[in-house]
């Protein structure tokens, strides 16, 4: 299935993903400043920094938003591989194959602000300008993935 671009509000979406990925890579312009101290490479469900790398430590969460940016693209070319908990009939393969690769962009960008989020406060944290993150984004992304795909398997499902 061709996945091209359909509508404004998905192309919209698409461009949005894209510079929140270039986002994430912005803060390495100024990894050298952080050369030779301990920064914050993760944080734990509070938001506390739980264990502390070198500064070339902090290159690795661009490349896994790149990853993830990549992984996400790649399941928009194949929406019928969106694995369904129960046998579906025709029209409900059909509503896989028409709108599988919306939900995977929707994700998409909700994935992409989830690694901006973890980026900067990292990077804000590493500075010195705060000592955690505040946990109340990580719950509202995760929380807008969760509802993406309720919603894409509530609809598949009156639509079967």
């Amino acid at each position: 299935m061709n996945t091209e671009i359909r509508n404004w509000p998905h192309f919209a979406m698409e461009m949005l993903s894209i510079l929140m990925l270039v986002c994430c890579f912005i803060p390495l312009l100024k990894i050298g400043q952080f050369s030779g101290s301990e920064v914050p490479v993760h944080v734990d469900i509070t938001g506390a920094v739980d264990r502390t790398g070198k500064a070339s430590d902090l290159i690795f969460l661009p490349i896994m938003a790149l990853f993830m940016f990549a992984v996400l693209t790649l399941a928009e070319k194949f929406p019928k591989l969106i694995n369904a908990p129960k046998k579906l009939s025709e029209r409900g393969k059909e509503y896989v194959a028409a709108n599988g690769w919306k939900v995977m962009r929707e994700l998409k960008l909700c994935t992409m602000a989830l690694m901006l989020y973890i980026t900067y406060w990292i990077y804000t944290i590493a500075a010195g300008k705060a000592e955690e993150m505040p946990i109340w984004g990580f719950t509202l992304f995760i929380a807008a993935m969760i509802a993406v795909t309720v919603r894409f398997y509530y609809k598949l499902y009156n639509y079967n």
